[in-house]
């Protein structure tokens, strides 16, 4: 079984800059997700769960970006969805 690699990167200040932008854009996903996680399971205990559906599993961010978080359209989608993954 082939082993992994590992480096290092030596980003300059700009470059750091835009990675640390990804990384909040991609962690304020990420909790927006669980957020909707815990609130269907809530959902599905009381009520759901009668009806036999299931908690939506989805790597779906769209609907997260509204007025107040255009800032997302500015990072590359690869980003958000691997935050939109739980």
């Amino acid at each position: 079984m082939p082993g992994g690699y590992r480096f290092r990167l030596y980003p300059d200040r700009e470059q750091e800059r835009i990675l640390l932008r990804w990384i909040g854009c991609q962690r304020l996903i990420y909790n927006a997700k669980v957020q909707e996680d815990r609130y269907y399971r809530k959902f599905q205990r009381r009520l759901v769960a009668l009806a036999g559906m299931s908690v939506p599993i989805d790597q779906e961010y769209s609907r997260f970006i509204t007025e107040d978080t255009a800032f997302l359209r500015e990072v590359p989608s690869q980003v958000l969805r691997n935050g939109a993954t739980l």
